[in-house]
C-alpha cells in the first residue's frame, strides 16, 4: 500500500523480502557513522527489524516506511516515525550514501512529516541525532524544527529538535 509520494520518491508498506533491498543501510559504515554505536547489523537483525515493522504498522499505522526512488525503482532508505522517546513521536531517516546530497532524504521527510501532523494529529515531532552528523542537523532546519535541548542516549551525547504541528 501507498502511504505518501513525492515528485521523486514514494514510500510504501514493508514486505518480507525488502530485507535483502535494505541490508545496505544496516550495514554500510557510511550509513551507520552517527547511528547509536554504528554496529552493523546481522541478516537476522535486519530480518527481524523489518518483521516488526510490519506488525507494528498494521497494528498503529504508522513506522518507519522504505523509502522508494521513482526513476529507478530502488528502496533508498526509509524515512517515518518511531516512539523511541515516549511520550514524544520521532520523525527520522536513513538513506543510501549514492542518494546523498541531492535533497532526497529532506523531499521524503517533509512529505511524512505533512502526512503525520495531517493523518495522525501529532501534536509534535522530534527528531534526534549525534551533534556531528550535520546532514541530518540541516534536515531538521529545513523542516522547520527548532533545537530543543542535548542528552545522552544509550551512552551517545545527542541533540533534539522539534516541531509544533501548525494545523492544531
Amino acid at each position: 500500500m501507498l502511504i505518501c509520494e513525492t515528485e521523486r520518491l514514494y514510500l510504501r508498506e514493508w514486505v518480507p523480502d525488502d530485507w535483502k533491498r535494505f541490508q545496505p543501510l544496516a550495514t554500510d559504515p557510511r550509513v551507520l557513522r552517527y547511528i547509536g554505536h554504528g554496529k552493523p547489523w546481522t541478516d537476522e537483525q535486519i530480518k527481524s527489524r523489518i518483521a516488526n515493522w510490519i506488525e507494528v504498522g498494521r497494528q498503529r499505522g504508522w513506522i518507519l516506511w522504505p523509502v522508494i526512488h521513482r526513476e529507478d525503482a530502488e528502496l533508498i532508505g526509509f524515512c517515518g516515525f518511531w516512539d523511541g522517546f515516549p511520550p514524544d513521536v520521532e520523525i527520522g531517516w536513513r538513506l543510501r550514501p549514492d542518494y546523498w546530497g541531492q535533497g532526497l532524504a529532506t523531499e521524503a521527510a517533509t512529505a511524512v512529516m505533512e502526512f503525520g501532523f495531517r493523518r495522525w494529529r501529532f501534536p509534535r515531532l522530534i527528531s534526534v541525532a549525534q551533534p556531528e552528523n550535520k546532514a541530518s542537523l540541516r534536515i531538521m532546519e529545513k523542516l522547520g524544527m527548532e533545537f530543543e535541548r542535548r542528552f545522552p542516549h544509550d551512552g551517545v551525547e545527542v541533540v533534539c529538535y522539534s516541531k509544533t504541528n501548525p494545523t492544531l
